[in-house]
């Protein structure tokens, strides 16, 4: 389709899907992620499409990283219409004994989760007129807490600073889509339920009992959504949270 899209998190379990899917649908994407090892795996299985990927290595928790960003961006010069808050750091979401966040990961969590996305948002805004639109990625977790029906131990097995990341999430966006509505700059957030992938198939099956749709989510519906809300199909439609969940949060 000739986007150029913005995507942090790219090496991640989400990312993979994203930057696959819209290379192949034709788009630039510029994938950002804090491993140039696992950037450049990226492109090996990307191969074909290499040409329209543009790999960034970026911690996104150092502000000078999101001017780096923003400079090789324009380097390269391309002309970002999209951007995808994707990022994700899996070692600030590990428990003690007790289910218990250290205050450290707590933080750092919410500051890659909310704070990194707003500064990064603020930044691509102010220095690219062609972007106009952006999609946050949240979480069921963001509106609602651990289901104790799949278990007895998740309250204890879930990291208590993910939902309220995610939760601080959906405001974002809202707020953000007010502040920037009159620009005709749209912000979204869509909100996935569980993906196969990681789960045990114990709690796959759990999961799956008591969600509507019978099952959890497959990888390939993950885009979608998102390619829908970057559409001119929903150019009326701003500050809203998708919940892309198979029916569970109802």
């Amino acid at each position: 389709m000739n986007r150029t899209i913005v995507i942090t998190g790219a090496t991640g379990k989400f990312g993979k899907v994203l930057v696959k899917y819209f290379l192949n649908s034709e788009d630039k994407v510029v994938a950002l992620g804090k491993s140039i090892k696992s950037l450049n795996q990226l492109k090996i299985k990307n191969k074909v499409k290499s040409g329209n990927l543009f790999l960034i290595r970026a911690n996104l928790l150092d502000l000078k990283s999101i001017d780096r960003i923003i400079k090789l961006i324009k380097i390269k010069k391309l002309k970002p219409d999209c951007l995808i808050n994707n990022a994700r750091n899996l070692k600030y979401l590990k428990l003690n004994k007790n289910g218990e966040v250290n205050s450290i990961n707590f933080l750092n969590e919410f500051k890659l989760g909310v704070v990194s996305t707003y500064e990064l948002s603020i930044k691509l805004i102010k220095e690219f007129k062609s972007l106009k639109n952006i999609v946050n990625i949240g979480s069921i977790y963001g509106s609602r807490v651990p289901n104790i029906n799949i278990s007895k131990k998740i309250l204890k097995k879930s990291p208590i600073n993910y939902g309220v990341t995610k939760a601080a999430l959906e405001h974002l966006t809202k707020e953000l889509a007010v502040r920037f509505a009159k620009k005709n700059i749209r912000i979204n957030c869509v909100a996935y339920g569980g993906v196969e992938g990681r789960a045990s198939m114990k709690f796959k099956k759990k999961y799956s009992s008591i969600c509507p749709s019978g099952r959890m989510l497959k990888e390939s519906e993950i885009p979608g959504p998102i390619d829908f809300i970057f559409s001119k199909k929903t150019s009326g439609m701003t500050g809203h949270v998708i919940m892309v969940d198979g029916g569970w949060t109802l």
